[in-house]
Order: C-alpha cells, then structure tokens, then sequence
C-alpha cells in the first residue's frame, strides 16, 4: 500500500491535472484504482507537449502517419471518458504539419457539446484554414472560452442570446468575416472580453455585465477603424486594457486628435500599453481618456519610448501651458500610478508632473526610467520631478532604473538608493 492512493478521488484528479496528458494516462497501468481516476479526469490539454511526443516515435514512417496516431489517440481519449469533461485545451497553431482535417475539429466539438459532459472552459487554438465549428454554440455550460486562429464565418444561431453561462471570451487572431457584420449577440453574464485581432468592428456584443475590456495589438498589424470597439463598453466596464499603438494618428499638418468619449462612471482601472508619450495625438488620447473617468484608482502605462513623426509644433502647443491640458479637473480618487518605459522627453516629464498636480488622493507613483547607461539623465529627471508641488502630500515616487536600481523619493532631503532583485 501506498499513501497516494488511498487519497479521495477528487485529490487523485488534480494531481493527474498538474501532469502532462501523457504522463496522466500512464497513471492507469499501476491499478485498477488509478485507471478509473484517469478515466475521469475532467481536464484534458492537448498542446504542443502532448503532440511533441509523436515525433520522435513516427520519424522514420510514412507521412501521414504521425498525423493519423495524434488524431486517433485523441479519439481514444475522449470516447474512453467515464466522466465529464469540465476543460478541454487544444494548441495547434505552433505544432507542424499534419494538421487535423475540419471534420476531426468537427467531431471533437460535437463530442463537447453533448450535455452530459458539462463542459466549462474551451481554448481552440488551431489555425487559419479552420472554421470555428457551430457546435460550440451548443455548449451552453461554458463559463471560459478562448478561441485563436480562426476564421470566424459561419451561421450563428441569432441574433439573440449566446453562451447564457459564459464570463470569459477571448478571440486571438480571429478574423471575423462580413457576414457577421451588424449583428449583434447577447451574452448575459460576461464579465471579460478580450480581442487581439482583426475585423472585431465585424463582432458586436450586448454584455450588461461586462466588467474588464481588452484590446491588444493584432500580429496583423492594423489600426482601428473605428474607436468604437471599446467606446461603447465605456460605460458599464470597471478594468481597461487598450494598445495604445492600434490609434489612428494623424498626418503630420492635422490638429491634435480628440476622439469623443463617453463618461466612463465606472472605470477603475486604466492600462495603456505601448504609448508613445512623445506623441502628441496619443497623449491628447490619453489624457482625455484619464479625465473621463472620475472613478479612476489605478492607472498602469508600458510607454513606448521612440522618435515622433509628428509635427513638433503640436508637442509644443501642449508644453507651452500645462494648464490648457485636457485634464482641468482633479482625478480625486487616483491612488496609485504605474509608469516604466520612459526615456526622459520633456513632454514625459510634463504628463508625469500634470499627473502629480491633478491627483490629491496619490499614495504611490512608480516610474521605471529608461536609462541608456547615462545615470547623470536619469538624476536630472528625477531631481526635477522632487521639486514639482504634488497635490497629494502623501504621494511618494519609486522609480526604478533598468539596472534594477529602486529610488526611493518622498521628498527632497531624502533619496535613498536602494538595491534589491526585482
């Protein structure tokens, strides 16, 4: 006897779950007891780990036949289950060739939506010569799902209501046709909705519940062409992440972008990815951004320290009178402020010390200081930013060096360098 074994069931499950797919079969030749726990084990993940395992076995064989183990070993594992399947993760778009047929995906999907499995997490990562399969609209349990790589094109059920349990979607380089165009969705009880894609204007979405909204930079490389696809969402969501990057700019003679905004009244959270604070038509986006949203705490930026193309004359028009900024009133519940990347332009200096002014509530502002070996820089900035009044006499600065050196900086007679690994 062995001490493992005699553990409950459900204990037995999750640690098959922390071991690779591989190694959990395994599990079923060392009894009767461990066979049973692996043919209900709930969580199935097939990644490139699992499909790894066939190469070094079939690399002498036919082609095909590699290919036809990897899909027959996944139609012995799910027909073989004796209980349902909660999660299923399937990761293709990194494994080579042969990729499954669409009717494998097909059956693999038909198989998950039956009721009795009860599915509630679905990632299908495959590729781009693959339709999502209608099925997955048949599973009505799912509470996360996460879909890469697909051409989404096909009759979906509606419009109406869609996954009525489902909280967490996220479309990874999904294409979304035009034949989804103007129709919207309801998913009732969604409360994060995430796209890093492209044609997601295509894909429109009622969720009264929505709570984080996240817009990431497509590997296709193209801009919105339309700001709403995240204004509309404006209104009801607590946490925004947006790149910056996938902004519209202007040409170089146009005025300084204003994009229209809706009051954000319960956005409390703000990341901004990739901003280029040097420019002028970002900045001005930001800024508006940050002052409609009069419930802000936190606001977290990855600024993207590059040359800017735009006139010099727009940068300078915002320099000459902080005041004429578009933050005119106080961010009064702004508590905490998150800014690395920087490299020290003056219109950075300007939007951290506009920052300082307008938040009376700040307790923490920390700054990760792009320094280029030339700490003398980096010294000069910091120096300016103790001798800027802050609004909050609670607000203290850490700014972090890439050298992973810590400043420490409540006021002017004290700076401490401190050393730590972060």
């Amino acid at each position: 006897m062995d001490v493992i074994s005699s553990l409950p069931a459900e204990v037995k499950q999750r640690i098959l779950e922390c071991l690779p797919i591989r190694d959990a079969a395994r599990t079923a030749v060392l009894s009767t007891h461990w066979n049973d726990v692996w043919l209900r084990l709930g969580r199935l993940v097939f990644d490139r780990e699992f499909f790894e395992c066939f190469s070094s076995r079939y690399e002498d064989d036919e082609e095909g036949e590699e290919g036809m183990a990897q899909i027959s070993t996944i139609n012995d594992i799910l027909l073989l289950r004796a209980g349902a399947v909660k999660k299923f993760t399937l990761h293709l778009e990194d494994v080579s060739d042969p990729k499954p047929r669409q009717s494998d995906l097909d059956l693999w999907c038909r198989f998950l939506s039956r009721n009795r499995n009860d599915l509630e997490e679905l990632e299908l990562f495959i590729s781009r010569i693959h339709k999502l399969p209608s099925y997955i609209f048949s599973c009505r349990t799912i509470k996360q799902l996460s879909l890469g790589y697909f051409i989404f094109d096909l009759p979906i059920p509606g419009p109406g209501c869609i996954f009525p349990c489902l909280t967490s979607l996220v479309f990874w380089n999904v294409e979304f046709s035009d034949n989804v165009k103007g129709i919207g969705y309801t998913i009732p009880n969604l409360e994060e909705l995430s796209f890093c894609c492209q044609g997601i204007t295509n894909f429109e979405i009622c969720s009264p519940k929505l709570e984080r909204y996240t817009v990431a930079d497509s590997l296709f490389g193209r801009k919105l062409d339309e700001s709403r696809c995240f204004t509309r969402y404006l209104q009801i969501i607590t946490t925004l992440s947006l790149s910056a990057n996938l902004l519209p700019v202007p040409c170089k003679n146009a005025e300084i972008a204003r994009v229209t905004l809706p009051t954000a009244i319960n956005l409390k959270t703000i990341d901004l990815y990739e901003l280029n604070v040097s420019c002028p038509e970002q900045l001005a986006f930001a800024l508006q951004l940050v002052q409609n949203s009069p419930t802000l705490c936190a606001l977290r930026i990855l600024a993207f320290n590059s040359l800017c193309c735009c006139d010099i004359t727009m940068g300078t028009r915002l320099m000459e009178d902080p005041n004429s900024c578009i933050i005119k009133q106080d961010l009064k519940i702004l508590d905490t402020i998150m800014i690395s990347g920087l490299g020290g332009s003056t219109l950075e200096m300007l939007f951290v010390k506009m920052l300082l002014s307008k938040s009376p509530a700040l307790k923490i502002l920390n700054i990760m200081v792009c320094a280029d070996d030339n700490s003398e820089d980096v010294n000069s900035h910091l120096r300016e930013l103790l001798l800027f009044p802050r609004a909050s006499p609670k607000a203290q600065i850490f700014c972090l060096e890439q050298k992973h050196k810590l400043f420490l900086l409540n006021n002017e007679r004290d700076i401490r360098l401190l050393f730590r690994t972060i």
